[in-house]
């Protein structure tokens, strides 16, 4: 296993930080609303375990000082990994509680690390036709990244194109050496970790001394950064017409979808920080992942890619009353930390962690978790994740995909997922109640930041390349 993927496995304290899941929903199909059977998503799944090697292969600890590996298996129950739960008519809240619960469950590393949970009989959720079924596929991160797990889920969902994921890939596994020999081995991955760190501390050093690369944000903790307990979390999102947004931000020509999905978590922010009398000025930051390979790559490589992604931090300008002046600073914000994170003594300082041996590794992230959690650490204060989910062309046992959104972990403060199936875009958001005690007002300004961003930029006369500086 890379360094990229073990790394996931490395904090013994996480609960759900390393659980990725999408959710994909079906509408009602041909059968008139009948809810989906544990019986048919369990043949449906088994026809489809050997479209990717993630659903058959497990996790092996073999040595404290070795990374862990994978192994396959062949004496795996499809029906240990395959949900239905009926929500017997339940509303939007029933959906919402159930997705937390899948999200905040651990992963049982001892099978392969995927779950599918398919959740029936929910009524009046806003957008969806009743009778459609939410199917949450729930994978480890060490599996892979975002990317990864939309590239298994088009294939487990029967869309016509093939999208390369780590099963499609050039792999070589190969079993750790005996003990005594991982003793033998430590003084030159000692070696290869103090070369790393020492790497690391010159070229955050001459990042210093560099005035043409644009300076980090800073963030100050705000309600954001709070964290749960006893997983006691908000979950919610809003929808809109991708179309909508392709329209609107045509007037800033470098924006991008995720961008203007930027703009309006901004927006939603500021004003839920004014309507709390928190809006004091400071810089509202968040981490963006940003895949390391271009995503057109990602879908052809033959490497190993996934799981190679760093954070850029973006400012989110919620100083600025202005929705467009707020937007080109988003703009570019995103421009100017990509072009930062593709630094060759930024990717040096970012990726040292790389050449760690696995029980080097384990303490650092455990001390950096420890610091987060007692607020000694702030970097941002929310993450934003962004992961196309492609056209609407998935199938599941006769029921057609028309929606698509993320439940990501908050386990380090606040988190949004901007999705997009189709020709619809969505924003979820899953924070501790604690931070964000009423859900659905934060769904509520959402609505309005897009209405205003949308608003705003179709009163331009003409596209504004000169308001990103």
């Amino acid at each position: 296993m890379t360094p990229r993927h073990a790394l996931h496995l490395a904090d013994d304290e996480s609960v759900e930080t390393s659980n990725i899941v999408h959710v994909w929903v079906f509408g009602p199909g041909e059968n008139g609303g009948n809810p989906l059977s544990h019986a048919e998503l369990v043949d449906w799944v088994s026809a489809r375990l050997s479209r990717s090697r993630v659903f058959t292969e497990v996790v092996e600890f073999r040595s404290p000082l070795a990374y862990p590996s994978w192994r396959s298996v062949t004496d795996m129950r499809v029906e240990d990994h395959v949900h239905c739960i009926d929500l017997d008519g339940g509303g939007w809240g029933a959906v919402r509680r159930e997705l937390l619960r899948v999200l905040t469950t651990p992963i049982d590393l001892r099978r392969p690390p995927w779950e599918v949970y398919a959740l029936t009989g929910a009524r009046a959720v806003p957008g969806i036709d009743d009778g459609a079924t939410f199917v949450a596929l729930k994978f480890h991160h060490s599996m892979g990244d975002g990317v990864e797990a939309v590239a298994i889920g088009r294939k487990l969902f029967d869309a016509p194109d093939v999208l390369a994921d780590c099963s499609d890939r050039d792999q070589k596994f190969t079993a750790p050496p005996n003990f005594v020999r991982q003793i033998g081995m430590l003084p030159g991955q000692i070696t290869k970790m103090l070369l790393a760190a020492r790497r690391a501390r010159n070229a955050v050093a001459e990042l210093g001394t560099l005035d043409e690369l644009p300076s980090l944000p800073e963030a100050r903790a705000n309600r954001f950064n709070e964290l749960p307990r006893n997983n006691d979390l908000v979950f919610d999102l809003a929808r809109w017409p991708l179309e909508t947004v392709h329209a609107a931000r045509a007037a800033l020509p470098e924006a991008t979808v995720n961008d203007f999905g930027l703009a309006v978590i901004a927006g939603a922010m500021r004003s839920y920080l004014r309507e709390h009398d928190e809006l004091d000025g400071s810089s509202v930051v968040v981490g963006v992942p940003m895949s390391l390979v271009p995503l057109a790559s990602r879908w052809t490589s033959k490497d190993e890619v996934s799981n190679q992604f760093g954070m850029i931090l973006v400012d989110l300008q919620a100083d600025e009353p202005d929705p467009i002046v707020r937007f080109a600073g988003i703009v570019a914000g995103t421009m100017h930390g990509k072009r930062r994170s593709r630094n060759s003594l930024v990717l040096a300082a970012t990726t040292a962690l790389d050449d760690y041996p696995w029980w080097a590794a384990k303490r650092v992230l455990a001390s950096t978790r420890r610091a987060v959690k007692k607020g000694k650490r702030i970097a941002a204060n929310a993450l934003v994740t962004n992961v196309p989910r492609g056209s609407a062309d998935v199938q599941l046992c006769g029921r057609s995909g028309v929606s698509a959104f993320g439940v990501v972990s908050a386990d380090s403060g606040t988190a949004f997922a901007v999705a997009s199936l189709g020709t619809e875009l969505t924003i979820s958001f899953t924070a501790s109640r604690a931070a964000v005690p009423g859900s659905h007002r934060f769904r509520e300004l959402l609505e309005a930041s897009f209405t205003e961003l949308v608003e705003a930029l179709g009163g331009l006369k003409a596209s504004r390349s000169d308001l990103v500086k």
